[in-house]
């Protein structure tokens, strides 16, 4: 199995628990190829269970989608502070897919049937 890293940052509003404790939130993720789909997600968020909750929510997505169904996605499920932030990033690593897959030439599209939502 192929995968890669891809990582998305953004600056963490004033007055939160992770401000406290960094300057901005990073989001990874590693990623099988050519498949597109999110193996594993990590972030800096303050709390274990924040971490989880974006492990959760993120793996198994296929970035082939793009960021709009993730998006939707953390609108519908996640109510934190952190919200804005976490779109920010989201959308970071959608865009390095995306720039990576044409670099490589990977001209495949989501199989509606594969789960990824």
């Amino acid at each position: 199995m192929h995968k890669v890293f891809l990582s998305g940052y953004a600056k963490l509003p004033e007055n939160t628990t992770a401000q406290k404790l960094y300057s901005h939130l990073v989001l990874v993720v590693t990623v099988r190829l050519p498949e597109g789909t999110i193996l594993e997600a990590d972030c800096t968020m303050a709390t274990e269970l924040g971490r989880q909750f974006i492990q959760e929510l993120l793996s198994g997505y296929d970035l082939h989608r793009g960021p709009e169904p993730l998006l939707t996605l953390l609108s519908q499920s996640y109510y934190g502070h952190l919200r804005k932030a976490l779109q920010t990033c989201i959308k970071g690593i959608c865009l390095q897919f995306d720039q990576f897959s044409r670099a490589q030439g990977m001209t495949l599209s989501p199989d509606p049937a594969q789960p990824g939502t």
